[in-house]
């Protein structure tokens, strides 16, 4: 399985029409009546993308399926599933674009990540009525309108709309069919991730992941640890230690933005035994080291954390 698409790239292959600035962690442009829109290969993408089809027609290859979709619509896709659009009739409606970052940190409000509409085995099509086309078409318009503004909180207030449009859809009900039950594979796959999810957010040193290698994943799981990472390569594109490096970096710059904890104490919640390990491990991942990471941090004033 070739590497996930990044936004950058994908910015640079299909979006320099739409958007012509450099990407950013939120992004939103519509796609133009009438003007045939290019294929999208069949590829997983590292973030997520909402899509609402005001007219056209377009067939969908999504986690191995094919749908044919007629506007009005709401396709929902994230970095869990390989998707391509081949547009039959021209599209024309609205899109967005957005990393895991811009999502709410895990126990500040809904788990986006872990909800019914970005999991494994769901549909990602929501078939519209007028009514919620006409709801939908107004909050991409009021998207549109903040991003181009000099409002110094925009990105709050645009995750905010997102938000709004998230349980928006969380009340539809899909009009297509579900995909086919997962097979013995995507249910493991599932399986780990919401086991990899549950297990955050760190709340306190004293109580460390209980979960926070391959081999701890595989014997909770029930299977062979080389098994659970082929199963979460073929699946997802990813091996089970990208999950964890993944998701442990993530919870690692959150605990040194908004803990007081000695990086010691971050390193033994995270499950590292010695601070050195987790020093390199950091530096691997974020770039940085984290004493480096915590004062840049602490020191840039009025950031906005996505």
């Amino acid at each position: 399985m070739s590497p996930r698409e990044s936004l950058g790239q994908f910015h640079q292959h299909y979006l320099q029409q739409h958007l012509p600035q450099v990407p950013q962690p939120f992004n939103v442009f519509p796609i133009a009546t009438g003007v045939s829109q290019p294929s999208l290969p069949y590829s997983r993408r590292d973030f997520y993308q909402i899509s609402l089809y005001t007219g056209g027609t377009t067939q969908l290859q999504y986690a191995g399926h094919s749908l044919r979709i007629e506007s009005p619509a709401l396709l929902l896709y994230n970095p869990l599933a390989p998707y391509a659009c081949t547009p039959i009739e021209p599209l024309h409606g609205y899109c967005c674009l957005f990393t895991t970052e811009f999502l709410p940190t895990p126990g500040q409000g809904v788990p986006w990540v872990d909800s019914p509409l970005f999991q494994l085995g769901a549909s990602p099509v929501f078939l519209l009525t007028d009514e919620q086309c006409a709801f939908l078409t107004q909050l991409f318009e009021q998207m549109l309108a903040e991003v181009n503004s000099a409002y110094r909180y925009k990105f709050d207030l645009l995750r905010t709309h997102v938000h709004l449009l998230l349980h928006e859809v969380l009340r539809m009900q899909p009009d297509v069919p579900q995909l086919a039950d997962p097979s013995a594979a995507s249910r493991l796959a599932t399986q780990f991730l919401q086991a990899l999810a549950a297990q955050f957010p760190v709340a306190s040193p004293a109580l460390p992941l209980p979960l926070h290698t391959a081999e701890a994943f595989a014997q909770h799981l029930g299977v062979h640890v080389n098994y659970l990472s082929r199963v979460l390569r073929d699946v997802t594109g990813q091996p089970t230690s990208a999950h964890l490096a993944a998701r442990i970096t993530q919870e690692a710059k959150r605990l040194l933005q908004h803990a007081d904890w000695p990086i010691a104490d971050v390193a033994e919640a995270l499950g590292f035994a010695d601070p050195t390990y987790f020093n390199h491990f950091f530096r691997k991942h974020a770039g940085t080291s984290p004493n480096a990471f915590r004062r840049a941090e602490a020191a840039a004033p009025g950031r906005l954390v996505w």
